[in-house]
């Protein structure tokens, strides 16, 4: 946690990654090879869990009367109640994980201080080990919480949420990797309580990008549909070449929520499943903050060599004959590859959006029928003329007279501006998007979260 100077004398929160041992895509799935064909997932039903004694009888850095057991059993209920999973309870005296190079078919949830080294000091606050049969099953996962951070079922400032610490990294146990959208679950970061002066428990609910990859993995498609294709980039020396690591999202253009998205292959591929009927944009996007690509997933698996978005390119809307607008089916498969430009690279990049004097890399939870004042950081920002945010979501209005610079001791330009959601703003994650003097484009992806 750094510190910054304003006016305010706030707090400027560069948050904990959340870690996982798991080679996986987002609403990234788990793949046994980069041909993105096979996922990781778990064909044994029920799911088999082993509690530790140490739910019981936690250690210190978990505050004294937390509700740890409840806090998994929500966790998993979560995901139970969005998709085919269900769950079966166990319990086991043990307290560390499996080795690395070796399980032992049981499926531990542990907050033992035992698992100590697994962590570096404070760098995240939950992990989880998955192993694998030779056909890419899940065959054993194990998480375990950072004994070297402090812990809470209350909201108490300063520590961790269990429930959104165990919801995550259930995800994870489940088959699913990081997501680029900041408003869900399976995004790298975690907020600790008390981070614009509010409890941070919103990662305890699902979002629809979180709920599209459970589907995907383990639930019904039925009366869903599917956008799948290629995104290549057209300006380098005149040649083509796919994007690896690129963000593909799709935005509901009645509400302007952000469903879901996925993240390109080496080959340039993506694929979005579980899409209700409707009318949707879809948005290719390099990953380059607030959400890095490095952090969508190891440097195993489907994803292996991925560092930053390869080439990188500059944000572009799919255009379908002449419209944005693309219609999504029950039951139907909707092809669309699209081409974005390497040349010029993105030079407009938001890095951190806060609010209440606090820049973070985390959503901002926000109520509907409410004023906000907004902060955005990043590279270009002072480049952005009034008029130059906005959402795509009619129920949400941003006020361009109230753009302003603001005095932030971070290494990017700070701007602030308000927003007003609607009293009937309908529940999810949704987007600001900026556009320079110039016209480049950039979105912060689900970065207001609305419960």
């Amino acid at each position: 946690m750094l510190r910054m100077t304003k006016r305010l004398s706030a707090i400027l929160s560069l948050l904990v990654l959340l870690g996982a041992q798991v080679p996986l895509r987002a609403y990234t799935l788990q793949y046994r090879d980069s041909s993105g064909i096979v996922t990781r997932r778990w064909l044994t039903h029920p799911v088999i869990i082993a509690f530790s004694a140490s739910l019981v009888s936690p250690p210190a850095n978990i505050k004294s009367g937390s509700d740890v057991v409840g806090a998994v059993r929500r966790a998993m209920q979560h995901w139970a109640g969005v998709a085919d999973i269900e769950f079966l309870e166990t319990s086991s005296s043990l307290q560390t994980i499996s080795p690395q190079n070796g399980g032992d078919r049981i499926n531990l949830i542990t907050v033992s201080d035992q698992n100590s080294t697994l962590f570096r000091s404070t760098d995240n606050p939950g992990r989880t080990r998955t192993f694998y049969d030779s056909g890419g099953a899940i065959v054993e996962a194990d998480i375990a919480l950072n004994p070297n951070v402090p812990f809470s079922s209350d909201g108490t400032p300063g520590t961790y949420d269990l429930e959104s610490t165990f919801t995550h990294e259930v995800g994870h146990l489940l088959g699913l990797e990081h997501s680029a959208i900041l408003g869900a679950t399976m995004q790298p970061r975690q907020a600790m309580n008390g981070l614009y002066n509010l409890p941070a428990t919103t990662q305890r609910t699902l979002s629809e990008d979180d709920i599209a990859g459970a589907r995907t993995l383990y639930g019904s498609r039925a009366g869903t549909g599917s956008i799948f294709g290629k995104l290549i980039s057209n300006s380098l020396g005149g040649q083509s070449h796919p994007i690896f690591g690129g963000h593909v999202f799709a935005e509901d253009v009645l509400t302007g929520r952000v469903v879901a998205g996925n993240v390109t292959l080496s080959s340039g591929s993506y694929r979005i499943d579980s899409l209700a009927p409707g009318r949707y944009r879809i948005i290719g996007q390099s990953i380059d903050g607030p959400i890095e690509a490095d952090e969508i997933a190891t440097v195993n698996g489907s994803y292996a060599g991925l560092f930053d978005t390869a080439p990188p390119f500059r944000t572009q809307i799919a255009v379908r004959s002449t419209s944005q607008v693309i219609p999504i089916a029950a039951g139907a498969g909707r092809s669309l590859g699209f081409y974005v430009s390497s040349n010029p690279t993105p030079s407009l990049k938001p890095r951190l959006i806060g609010m209440n004097g606090e820049l973070s890399t985390v959503a901002l939870p926000l109520s509907a029928g409410k004023t906000f004042t907004v902060y955005v950081a990043g590279e270009g920002i002072d480049e952005i003329p009034v008029g130059g945010i906005i959402a795509t979501s009619p129920f949400i209005t941003v006020s361009s007279d109230s753009l302003a610079a603001e005095d932030f001791d971070t290494p990017y330009p700070v701007v602030s501006f308000q927003i007003t959601l609607a009293a009937d703003t309908p529940p999810g994650d949704y987007s600001l998007v900026l556009q320079s003097s110039e016209g480049e484009m950039a979105y912060l992806v689900g970065a207001l979260t609305i419960e």
